[in-house]
């Protein structure tokens, strides 16, 4: 796990980075936006599980990261509007968690063994 920790915090930061700024503006335009920078923070969880050697915390910890750096925007947001902080940090989360399990699910039973368990033919054409 030590070997770990600059992978967690490089790819925890470039996604909380990216949503503390592009999100931040992104949120002030337009309520539901957010989710455009979802691709980007599940590339930054995929390559942090890869590097990692697949270890499962990993993509949960740069989850909880990048959401620690996303709640940085409540220093720049009037009182009034903190809640178009909490809810993208919610939404970070939940992004995060369940792409976290997918990549679990993924890493265990990749999806061509998935296939022959379900006895799914690939080429149905």
């Amino acid at each position: 796990m030590k070997n770990n920790i600059r992978i967690i915090i490089f790819w925890a930061v470039c996604w909380g980075l990216s949503e503390a700024t592009i999100g931040y503006v992104l949120h002030f335009i337009e309520n539901s936006v957010g989710i455009l920078l979802y691709p980007f923070g599940a590339f930054c969880l995929i390559k942090a599980f890869s590097k990692s050697g697949y270890k499962v915390l990993v993509p949960v910890l740069v989850t909880i990261l990048a959401a620690v750096l996303k709640l940085s925007n409540l220093a720049f947001t009037p009182e009034i509007f903190h809640y178009r902080v909490y809810f993208p940090v919610l939404a970070i989360l939940s992004e995060g968690l369940v792409t976290s399990v997918l990549l679990f699910i993924t890493a265990r039973y990749p999806v061509e063994n998935l296939f022959n368990k379900l006895s799914i033919k690939k080429n149905i054409f």
